[in-house]
């Protein structure tokens, strides 16, 4: 079974994670079995023009020159998309692809799509961001956004499977598309590898910690969990919120400034993948007041380990835990932290067999062998 990716993005070596841990495990997961030849096409990062092996996948760069940037120059999207078509080209002529998976239906999925077509190959498309998010107060969301809402939109039409990976986004397609899209999605979470997260018991102390992991973009809506945090401390003075993210803007530190937060608010910058399970047993409740999430594995983490989750009502959060507000409503997340702090039970149905790594892995391998001809 010979698959291809197209991606935007993929990490440097075995060792990198930068953010994107279950495409890193998912790609592991895959490259080991002896019955997948898993070869990744990434479109913009890394930059260079060596091509390298991740565990026993093949990695082929599609864009030689440039600066890592968050916006790739349009100009440099072409000669990748171009490069990138070139690639697959040659691969497909030297062993034939069974399936192509665009890794995002955005530009990826464009790609793949044209691929898909030319070569009559099988796609599939996974929705892992703000494919299907409009938010016009932040400007966020491929919807908001004319090309990028073609693109999803033609990866959609040529997939023969789309996969979700919460119900959260499920129910998206189903409001904005026709039911020819919808009767063919199907939901795969990106999994958490049980190697890593567990919980382990320890002494409850009557200092309370909250935790946070994600960077301070936009639609993350810090400035909400710090509204919470704040009525929180009047109850208790000494709570605490770790924060784990990048922050090259110092948001959070001017947030803290501005509500007199500062005695209880920790700002601790990236987190290597490694070392997230012990900050996440070191707390007692992970927090997430983001305004969209297509999945958001930090929260599955957190519930892995034993942590209570309160979070907004968005991606995979609803179907784990029953401590869920509507997004930007910061007391009501307020008053959920503060019934958790009283009630701190975490009661997790069916975790593994629904959310290990173990089992997307499987899942994925499921479907690509169900479409090979």
């Amino acid at each position: 079974m010979r698959v291809a990716w197209i991606t935007t993005g993929f990490l440097e070596n075995e060792k990198d994670y930068d953010g994107a841990a279950f495409l890193h495990n998912l790609a592991k997961g895959l490259s080991s079995s002896s019955k997948i030849d898993l070869n990744i096409f990434t479109l913009y990062y890394p930059i260079g023009n060596q091509d390298y092996s991740f565990y026993n996948a093949n990695v082929f760069l599609c864009r030689y020159k440039g600066v890592k940037t968050t916006r790739v120059p349009k100009i440099e999207k072409l000669k990748a998309f171009i490069k990138c078509l070139r690639k697959f080209k040659k691969e497909h002529a030297r062993i034939k692809f069974d399936v192509i998976h665009s890794i995002w239906s955005g530009e990826s999925g464009y790609i793949a799509s044209l691929l898909s077509r030319e070569f009559n190959i099988p796609m599939v498309t996974s929705i892992g961001g703000g494919e299907l998010g409009e938010i016009p107060e932040i400007k966020y969301g491929s919807r908001l956004k004319f090309w990028q809402k073609k693109f999803v939109s033609r990866a959609f039409k040529r997939a023969k499977v789309i996969v979700t990976g919460s119900d959260y986004i499920t129910n998206k397609i189903k409001q904005y598309y026709p039911y020819e899209f919808h009767v063919k999605t199907v939901k795969i979470p990106f999994g958490v590898d049980e190697n890593l997260f567990y919980p382990v018991k320890k002494p409850r102390s009557g200092h309370i910690k909250l935790i946070n992991i994600s960077s301070t973009f936009a639609v993350k809506s810090h400035i909400d969990l710090l509204k919470a945090l704040k009525i929180v401390k009047e109850k208790y003075p000494d709570v605490e919120l770790e924060c784990y993210g990048k922050d090259e803007d110092n948001i959070l530190q001017k947030l803290a400034d501005e509500m007199d937060l500062n005695q209880n608010v920790r700002i601790n910058g990236f987190i290597e993948y490694e070392k997230i399970p012990n900050v996440l047993r070191e707390a007692d409740i992970f927090v997430l007041s983001s305004l969209y999430e297509s999945q958001n594995m930090a929260v599955l983490e957190a519930a892995f380990c034993g942590l209570p989750v309160v979070s907004t009502d968005v991606g995979v959060a609803p179907e784990i835990t029953h401590h869920i507000v509507k997004p930007h409503n910061y007391k009501a997340l307020a008053e959920k932290i503060l019934y958790v702090i009283d009630n701190p039970a975490a009661d997790y149905q069916n975790l593994s067999e629904r959310f290990s790594l173990n089992n997307s892995v499987k899942g994925f391998a499921r479907l690509y062998y169900s479409l090979k001809k």
